[in-house]
């Protein structure tokens, strides 16, 4: 089992995600992924701004599907409960994942609205 620690501290989130860039226009999230063991199993980081989120710097077992799917599920509901409506996401490795999600792709971009995405599933549980 995963426990996915969410992230809002600013200062938090830039030691966290060194390559991620900071402005005021954003409201900005990531999630730790923790094991029973306490060991870390990844991280995510998302933005958003108005009704738009932006989902990137997943670093996880990307060959775990159920791994991704929790961390794409918790920054999606993340991003939800912050007013955004539609997600983005540019990550070509998890591209299996956000399909069966119901990620449409465009020219490398995967979206979709957060209520629909939400209802997909990538993995039976």
């Amino acid at each position: 089992m995963i426990y996915y620690k969410p992230i809002t501290d600013l200062d938090e989130l830039k030691k966290l995600f060194t390559n991620e860039k900071f402005d005021g226009s954003y409201i900005y999230g990531g999630y730790i992924g923790l094991k029973q063991s306490g060991e870390n199993a990844g991280k995510i980081f998302m933005k958003i701004s108005d009704t738009k989120c932006y989902i990137s710097s997943l670093e996880c077992d990307i060959s775990d599907a159920l791994l991704v799917e929790g961390f794409i599920r918790a920054a999606l509901n993340f991003c939800a409960n912050r007013s955004a409506y539609m997600a983005y996401c540019e990550d070509l490795r998890i591209e299996n994942v956000l399909l069966l999600l119901g990620f449409e792709a465009t020219n490398g971009v995967y979206s979709g609205e957060i209520p629909t995405l939400l209802k997909g599933s990538c993995c039976k549980h």
